[in-house]
């Protein structure tokens, strides 16, 4: 698994997300999309340039979020 950043801060790829929170790519991708996850606060782009470009997740601003969602 690689972090990126500094040691206050890990920013893991979208299957590294899914593996370590046990979620499925599809229930992180609908989390997405109905915003409860926000670009700049949970996840940001690789290439911020390309719209299409992969992302990289916050573990330590998901993981409380996800696991509060996760209850519900």
């Amino acid at each position: 698994m690689a972090l990126i950043g500094s040691s206050n801060s890990a920013w893991l790829t979208t299957s590294e997300l899914c593996a370590v929170l046990a979620i499925s790519r599809s229930k992180l991708c609908r989390w997405q999309q109905r915003q409860v996850l926000r670009q700049g606060v949970h996840w940001v782009r690789k290439n911020p340039a390309a719209v299409r470009s992969d992302q990289l997740w916050s573990l330590p601003m998901c993981r409380p979020l996800l696991e509060k969602h996760r209850r519900l």
